[in-house]
């Protein structure tokens, strides 16, 4: 689950303002940081696939992540995880319990503090461009700096017109492949404060698991 979670976390969509046709990946990923924190908030909607040839597995799925500053609430196979920025609730359907943490100093699964820090977390290269349903898009691979990272490398893949993410893959050294296709990206739409809470109260049977 915690794999789960790092990996979708990661994913988050970001959306790259207008600029110059001839760009290199950092300045690329540098639009991606400027504009995703002009927004007040972000709403999105997004196909996720895990596969594996060799094991034979093929899995897909819908998600949906709200986010607003340091405040998020991810929707992805039968998990909820919501932050308010000091507390992070895991909701989990099938076991009706609710896990609730402190949001570490040094957390970095956060999708805000992931879409703002590619240039220090990874060292990026833009590939050939890709055409796709009358679409030019960007190929960049990211690569990790940090050693123990546990996945290998990462394709973004950008709309070139409209300079937003299309697509976000991301390679381990399993051999798995989880891929997250964006489907809806709203913008500074109303996103009531209490979709950054955990409210048990309309869980009536979930169990509370308290590890602050």
């Amino acid at each position: 689950m915690k794999k789960l979670s790092l990996l979708t976390v990661l994913f988050l969509y970001g959306i790259f303002s207008l600029s110059a046709q001839t760009k290199n990946a950092e300045e690329i990923l540098n639009e991606l940081t400027t504009k995703t924190n002009s927004y007040k908030n972000i709403k999105v909607s997004f196909a996720y696939k895990m596969s594996n040839e060799s094991a034979g597995i093929d899995e897909t799925t819908n998600g949906t992540l709200l986010m607003s500053g340091d405040q998020y609430s991810l929707s992805i196979a039968g998990q909820e995880i919501i932050s308010d920025g000091i507390t992070i609730w895991t909701y989990l359907a099938d076991s009706e319990e609710v896990q609730i943490n402190e949001k570490d100093g040094d957390e970095g699964f956060s999708p805000t503090k992931l879409l703002s820090s590619y240039t220090d977390d990874y060292s990026a290269k833009l590939k050939d461009e890709v055409k796709r349903d009358g679409r030019i898009l960007y190929q960049l691979e990211l690569k990790p700096k940090e050693k123990n990272s546990n996945f290998d490398y990462v394709i973004l893949m950008v709309d070139k017109t409209k300079m937003q993410l299309s697509d976000f893959i991301i390679h381990d050294f399993d051999d798995n492949i989880f891929s997250y296709e964006i489907k809806q990206f709203i913008t500074d739409t109303d996103i009531p404060a209490s979709s950054f809470t955990f409210d048990s109260a309309q869980y009536p049977d979930v169990e509370v698991i308290d590890m602050r």
